[in-house]
């Protein structure tokens, strides 16, 4: 993995401590971890390959939602019980994610991520959040066997988006605890947050293994992410599920036309080192 020579170490500094507490900010504030941003960043102004900026943002992501994930569990917001089987799906999927990356082309790459993330904006911005999770923040569904089974499948496709694209897997849980389970936004963000811990830490474990996590650039980010997260999360608290909903949804939508965005200056794809 080529490193940056020692003309571009104090403007990427300052470039990866802005970015992280931006990143860190969303993360707190949305429940998503930040890699919807932090990939972009890495890729658009760090200079790092597609792969590389998906891997390296998993290690920022998880301290990250470490602090956004401590800020909500002190307002009771975090569904533990529902977290743990999401959880147990999510770690699995993301070591399967992990392995499916080096067979995807940088291009293909960039376009699913965008993809996903329109697809969620439009979601949101059009119909947005329904039922009594769109206006109770900490409403918690009921757990029986069919529905922990269903916790875990989710998880399995949160934890495949997490490594494939790059971005803790918030993107899924989100929605599917909101929209699928029935659990209020706030709990929602929450309890994603404390999800994405364990699903950013094997994603990123696991492209170790494939030489392209940046671990220095990924600790700078996610140092500088901590403040912004309980900055981020507290303020979610502070808002009404509907609007959180909105302020997701154009989220998605600004990044998610960013990365359709060619971008010709970029590198190629990293060799594994």
């Amino acid at each position: 993995m080529t490193e940056p020579d020692g003309r571009d170490r104090v403007p990427m500094s300052a470039a990866a401590v802005g970015g992280g507490l931006v990143a860190g900010t969303a993360a707190g504030l949305f429940g998503v971890g930040g890699g919807v941003l932090l990939v972009p960043l890495l890729v658009l102004v760090l200079k790092r390959s597609q792969h590389v900026a998906h891997a390296t943002s998993l290690v920022a992501i998880t301290l990250a939602a470490v602090a956004g994930a401590g800020r909500f569990a002190l307002d009771g917001s975090v569904a533990w019980a529902g977290g743990l089987a999401v959880a147990a799906g999510a770690v699995v999927g993301a070591r399967f994610g992990a392995r499916f990356l080096p067979k995807v082309s940088e291009g293909g790459l960039r376009r699913l991520f965008a993809g996903v993330l329109l697809l969620l904006a439009l979601r949101f911005l059009l119909v947005g959040a329904t039922g009594e999770a769109a206006v109770a923040g900490n409403v918690t569904p009921a757990l029986d066997p069919l529905v922990v089974a269903l916790h875990v499948v989710g998880g399995l496709a949160a934890g495949v988006t997490s490594a494939v694209l790059g971005v803790g897997g918030g993107i899924i849980m989100v929605p599917l605890l909101v929209l699928g389970f029935g659990y209020g936004q706030h709990v929602a963000e929450g309890t994603s947050l404390a999800v994405i811990i364990p699903t950013a830490v094997t994603g990123a474990w696991a492209h170790h293994r494939n030489g392209y996590t940046d671990w220095p650039l990924g600790i700078q980010l996610g140092s500088a992410s901590v403040l912004g997260s309980i900055a981020g999360a507290s303020l979610a608290l502070s808002l009404d599920p509907v609007t959180l909903g909105r302020l997701y949804g154009g989220l998605q939508l600004a990044v998610g036309l960013l990365m359709l965005r060619r971008t010709p200056d970029a590198p190629e794809t990293e060799e594994p080192t």
